[in-house]
This record gives structure tokens, sequence and C-alpha cells, in this order.
């Protein structure tokens, strides 16, 4: 006798299909809407790079300023300066304005080195710059990848979605693409531009804390020394300073 109900109740294995009746499930489909569009419009909105990273002024100033300084300092000739500080010069007024010469050569020469300083202060700017905007388009790279990825994943599973909305996702995908790609070769040029301008800095260090003020007391022993003679120890440690100090600027000129 059956049990009242129990017509109501089925073993467990009652509906479990067998190996012979199981169907492949269709894969999910998800449709591309507006929505969707509007999403990947929001995704490739970047934020403002600084308009200063589009110049190339810094380093090119550096070298500009460099290149003067040596022909300014190239126009000096120490040992025609003290041949005329002879018997001779002191009675013709020859000395007096070798010597005027000299000194006012001097100071050019430290004036021309603040316009170099004030466009190393500049770089220095803009390398600080060029540092936080990489990191910008790095971080922006990994969010554009993750965005691709989707996206491209939404095109795979929108099969049934209306044609004009496909083509307008697609497009607005490539535009991001296009948009990696570029920050791509961005971020290559930023790493060079700002290696180039670390090194042009570095180099400017040298010659503001060493090869310039060396050149300065050297000039100043000469200025100040009634009887300097061309092989003088005072004219042999400028005319070293000097020949340092010239050296150094061409490099930084030519890199």
């Amino acid at each position: 006798m059956t049990a009242p109900g129990a017509k109501y109740f089925h073993s467990s294995t009652d509906n479990v299909p067998t190996a012979d009746h199981v169907e492949e499930q269709p894969a999910l489909t998800q449709a591309i809407d507006d929505k969707a569009i509007a999403a990947l419009d929001m995704a490739a909105r970047s934020p403002k790079m600084n308009n200063d990273i589009l110049s190339s002024a810094p380093a090119r100033d550096i070298r500009s300023f460099a290149n003067e300084l040596v022909v300014m300092l190239e126009d000096i000739d120490l040992q025609k300066m003290l041949r005329k500080q002879g018997p001779i010069g002191r009675f013709t007024g020859a000395a007096v304005e070798a010597r005027l010469k000299f000194e006012l050569a001097s100071h050019r020469v430290a004036d021309l080195f603040r316009q170099l300083s004030r466009a190393a202060q500049v770089g220095k700017r803009i390398r600080g710059i060029l540092d936080e905007t990489r990191l910008q388009l790095i971080d922006e790279q990994e969010r554009f990848a993750g965005v691709i990825s989707d996206g491209k994943r939404l095109l795979s599973q929108s099969s049934g979605s209306d044609l004009s909305l496909v083509a307008r996702y697609e497009r607005r995908l490539s535009n991001i693409m296009a948009m990696e790609a570029a920050n791509a070769l961005t971020i290559q040029q930023i790493e060079l531009s700002a290696s180039v301008l670390a090194s042009l800095l570095d180099r400017f260090t040298d010659i503001e804390t060493l090869l310039l003020p060396l050149w300065q007391r050297n000039a100043l022993a000469i200025i100040h020394g009634e009887a300097v003679r061309p092989r003088s120890s005072a004219a042999t440690a400028f005319l070293d300073a000097h020949s340092n100090l010239i050296g150094f600027l061409k490099r930084v000129g030519q890199e």
C-alpha cells in the first residue's frame, strides 16, 4: 500500500540526466548597449598632462649656454695679457688695458653662468614633471590593459547585439588601443629625455660646485696679483682650471 502523498516525493536521482541526455549548454551572451559604450567613453578619459612637458627648452638651453661659455672662455688669452704687464706695457698703458679686459671677461663669464644656472633650475623642475608624468602613464597603461581585455571579451560574447552599437563599441575600443600604443612610445621617450636631462644636470652640478669656483678663484689670483708672470704658479693654476672648465663645457654642449 502506498502512503498518502508519497507520489509527491521523488528520489534525488529521479531528475538527474544520464550521460546520454547531457546537452552542451550555450555560451552566455551579453548585449552591447549605450551604457557599455558610455563606459568605454569614460574609461578613455585621461588626466591632462602638464603642458611644460612638451618643451625641450631646458636641455637645449643648457647646451646653448654651455657652448656660449666655451666661446667666451676661449677668447680669454692669459699669456697675452701677462706679456703686456712688462715695463713697456706699463709705460704705454697697455698693461692696464689688458688687465681690465681680463677682469671684464671674468665678469661676463659669471653673468653667462647665471643664465646657465637658471636654465638648470628649469631643467630640474621639468625633470620632476617628466618623472611624475611617466608614473601617471604607467598607471594608465595598467588601466587601459584591463579595459581592452574586458572590451574584447564583451565583443566575443555579443553576437545578438545591434550591429550599429557593436560598430560604435569597436570604434571606441580601437581608440583606447591606439592611446595605449601611443602611451607606450611616450613612456619610452620620456625615459630617454629624463635620462639626458639628468646627465646634463649632473654635469652642471660638477661645474657649479667645483670647476667654475676653481676657475674664479684662480682668476681672482691673476686679477689681484700685481707681479704675475707667464710661468708663475698662479698662471699655471689658472690655465689648468681654464682648460678643464672648457673641456667639461664642451662635453655638456655636445651631449
